[in-house]
């Protein structure tokens, strides 16, 4: 019995010893797989970093890793940015006065004119428009001037477009894109071959055409921010007393030769016409005129018959 369980502890051994060397040699095959794909992803990272265009890295990607940029992009929000719009609509005693009134003061508060147009109601009445440009430090104080300087109110609008948050937020989207742009521009130094570089070249394109398109909506929001529209309707009141005319204006002589000649030439188209008439019907009217004589003629001689009798 001994030696029965001595020989199966011999072979239980053996097998052991074999399982373990079968796991060694499975783990060193894997480990050996794992280097070799190691340095394969590295080979592929190290291809990647000249070009910017296959895909692999995308923006996001580029801002994350990008160091931080010295310039300063901070926007104060601490007062709001907003765009005031304005719609008066005045009554004055002379239009272009109040016109010429106007445009003075807004030139001397810094502003200018953006757009000015004027129409006539009737004879008398004119009626305008006025769109200006003023400072927004200047907007409240401009408007209750025009209102006090008219002679009635008709109208007043005014609101408010508040853009703080439009703007903080074109503020963030243009410094991730200062980030692709730059980062598009090494990777740009570092392309090796003419595919690689056209790829960056379009991507670059593109980036800076959407930071442009950035750009000028900022500079849009700003201007409008810092200069407030305001609308003014014109309207003006004033009845206007005609003046005696003078004798150039009534030109009594040429008005009198003028009447005469024409009732000179409408007597001789009368004439004329009657000529005309005559002779046209002259086959009607001369029958027509020897019956009526002859009738005539023979009515006479027999009333003097029997007067005689």
């Amino acid at each position: 019995m001994l030696k029965l369980h001595g020989g199966k502890l011999i072979v239980l051994t053996i097998v052991i010893f074999g399982l373990f060397l079968s796991a060694c040699s499975s783990n060193e095959h894997q480990s050996d797989m794992s280097e070799e794909a190691g340095e394969m992803m590295v080979s592929d990272d190290v291809g990647y970093a000249g070009v910017a265009s296959r895909g692999a890295t995308t923006e996001k990607e580029m801002v994350n890793e990008a160091p931080a940029s010295d310039e300063s992009y901070n926007v104060d929000t601490s007062e709001r940015m907003v765009i005031y719009h304005a719609n008066l609509s005045l009554e004055v005693n002379d239009y272009h006065q109040s016109e010429a009134d106007i445009q003075k003061r807004v030139n001397e508060l810094g502003g200018f004119v953006i757009e000015s147009s004027i129409y006539r109601a009737g004879e008398q009445q004119i009626h305008g428009n006025l769109v200006v440009k003023v400072p927004q430090k200047e907007f409240h104080a401009f408007i209750n001037e025009m209102e006090s300087n008219s002679v009635k109110v008709h109208e007043r609008f005014v609101s408010g477009n508040d853009v703080t948050e439009e703007y903080v937020d074109l503020d963030s989207r243009i410094r991730s894109k200062r980030v692709v742009e730059k980062r598009l521009l090494a990777f740009m130094e570092e392309a090796t071959n003419t595919e690689d570089l056209l790829k960056i070249s379009a991507d670059l394109a593109k980036v800076q055409e959407e930071i442009e398109q950035i750009l000028g909506r900022m500079d849009y929001l700003e201007k409008n921010v810092e200069f407030s529209t305001v609308t003014i309707h014109l309207q003006e009141n004033k009845v206007s007393v005609p003046s005696i005319q003078g004798s150039e204006e009534l030109n009594t002589w040429e008005k009198s030769k003028s009447l005469f000649m024409a009732s000179i030439n409408n007597t001789i188209a009368l004439f004329s016409g009657v000529v005309v008439l005559l002779i046209g019907l002259s086959p009607v009217f001369i029958p027509i005129v020897i019956i009526v004589l002859v009738v005539v003629y023979k009515l006479r001689k027999k009333r003097k018959n029997t007067e005689t009798l």
